[in-house]
């Protein structure tokens, strides 16, 4: 698996790029046992946005993960991250949706690392009684 978490030479020196992790190294960035799906299993739409985006943001602990990546808790595919409950499907979005609100944003995200937006919140319906 791919990941960019590379340390960085000096302080002001920029990430040497993306590393090749094994499962041990993997379950160190994450705090604990994660799963990774197959990218051919991940061709649903519902299933980690598909095959279109290589990395995902969690909307709630703010970080980002490779796509396929998650934690089974029960029946539940859970954000990778241990200490986050959001479910890896359905709270997360394509790093490419946050980068474009975000252009200051790196291109491939570190994991590990949080990255605050605040999306404009959706419209409220209309109700008539």
């Amino acid at each position: 698996m791919n990941i960019s978490n590379a340390p960085k030479a000096k302080p002001d020196a920029p990430a040497m790029g993306t590393l090749q992790l094994g499962q041990a190294e993997l379950e160190k960035i994450f705090g604990g046992p994660i799963s990774l799906m197959p990218s051919r299993v991940a061709n649903s739409p519902r299933l980690f946005h598909g095959k279109f985006a290589e990395h995902l943001w969690c909307g709630q602990c703010k970080r980002t993960f490779p796509n396929g990546m998650y934690r089974q808790v029960g029946e539940f595919r859970r954000c990778p991250y241990a200490d986050c409950l959001a479910h890896a499907s359905v709270d997360a979005m394509p790093w490419e949706r946050i980068k474009t609100a975000c252009p200051e944003y790196p291109d491939i995200p570190v994991a590990g690392t949080r990255y605050p937006i605040e999306l404009a919140p959706a419209a409220p319906s209309a109700r008539f009684f």
